[in-house]
């Protein structure tokens, strides 16, 4: 375990490029870090919502984290995400890892049924008190159905081992901070990406999102104008992925993705064995906008 400290900036959720055969395409996987690194990113996420962390072989998912940690060498915080639907088969995952370098480990709440506000309290208790590196809470209300509200964080506030929170909620990374939770070992990440610009004119320094792998110039353009405090560029860079997001949605999102990462120079299946196709028109829409 490293638990390097989390900087203010952009941490990018990393795709996970698999051929046919669901196997990672490692060059393709090395050349997207490498391109987030010299865009700037602060700290980067393996295997959460766009590296395809619900679908990923399990006989793949420790070789994905390994080449993950290879890559980096160190230079940036690496969490890994080890969602499942119990404690002890997110501790199996845990455990998978042997004893990689990483900076912690991000979990939902289980995702198979609705949880209660007790039984999350319990969930992230019990998996804080299992896991061998720090636990971050992934709050994901549209899949998970259960989401993570203010009083939850109270409850968990003495659990040390919780160091942070990914959210969507603006509204909730606005109240923790009014109550000054935890200040000197939590982190705040806030992945609303519509509101980035928003975010960070008031402080919100920690941005988590899938678009940015994307994305590489545009994303680091924008952070570079945040700290400069420069908002209405970082409102242009922000339209220009925004924009790229939006074309991605009028197909499947993630087999659009996918196309949108060939166009970078990283090509692979990121989208799981299921999904449908893109249409060659929505190709040169893709193709268009990322000019």
């Amino acid at each position: 375990m490293i638990n390097q400290k989390m900087e203010d900036g952009f941490y990018p959720a990393l795709g996970t490029p698999t051929d046919a055969g669901g196997n990672l395409v490692a060059e393709s996987y090395r050349k997207q870090i490498e391109g987030m690194i010299n865009s700037g990113a602060k700290g980067i996420l393996c295997m959460g919502s766009m590296g395809k962390m619900a679908s990923i072989g399990n006989s793949e998912y420790p070789k994905v984290a390994m080449h993950c940690v290879e890559a980096v060498q160190q230079r940036l915080p690496v969490m890994v995400g080890v969602m499942d639907c119990s404690v002890s088969r997110v501790t199996d995952r845990i455990e998978s890892l042997g004893n990689m370098e990483i900076d912690g480990v991000v979990a939902t709440v289980p995702y198979y049924y609705k949880l209660n506000t007790p039984e999350i309290i319990r969930f992230f208790d019990l998996l804080s008190k299992a896991s061998k590196y720090p636990v971050y809470i992934y709050d994901l209300p549209p899949v998970t159905q259960s989401p993570i509200t203010f009083g939850v964080m109270e409850a968990l506030a003495g659990i040390p081992n919780i160091k942070g929170i990914k959210t969507a909620n603006l509204a909730l990374i606005q109240e923790l901070e009014r109550n000054n939770y935890r200040p000197d070992d939590f982190s705040l990440f806030y992945s609303g990406l519509d509101l980035f610009d928003i975010a960070i004119q008031s402080g919100i320094g920690k941005n988590l999102d899938g678009m940015f792998t994307c994305t590489p110039v545009n994303s680091k353009r924008l952070y570079e104008n945040a700290e400069k405090k420069n908002i209405d560029a970082c409102s242009k860079y922000l339209n220009n992925i925004l924009l790229l997001r939006n074309t991605l949605l009028k197909g499947n999102i993630f087999s659009a993705y996918s196309y949108a990462m060939e166009l970078t120079g990283c090509p692979g299946n990121y989208h799981t064995d299921y999904d449908t196709a893109v249409s060659e028109e929505l190709k040169n829409e893709i193709s268009d906008v990322m000019k």
